[in-house]
C-alpha cells in the first residue's frame, strides 16, 4: 500500500537535509583551511585563530572546552 505524505511533512525534512549538507560542507572547508600553511592563510587574509573560532562556533559547543 502506497502512502502519500503531505508536503507539509516532507518540506521541512527537505529543508533540514539541505541545511545539513551545507553545514557539513562548511565544516569540511574549515578543516581543510585549518591544515593550510601560514603563508597561504596570510595571502587570503585569514588568521588561524579566526578559523579555530569559527570551528568551535559551528560545532555548536559540542567540542568546546568546559567553562
Amino acid at each position: 500500500m502506497l502512502v502519500n505524505l503531505p508536503l507539509v511533512a516532507v518540506g521541512p525534512l527537505v529543508d533540514w537535509l539541505g541545511r545539513r549538507a551545507d553545514h557539513k560542507a562548511q565544516l569540511k572547508a574549515t578543516d581543510e583551511l585549518s591544515e593550510s600553511s601560514v603563508d597561504l592563510l596570510s595571502d587570503i587574509g585569514v588568521s588561524r585563530d579566526a578559523i579555530e573560532t569559527t570551528r568551535w562556533r559551528s560545532a555548536g559547543g559540542r567540542n568546546s572546552p568546559a567553562t
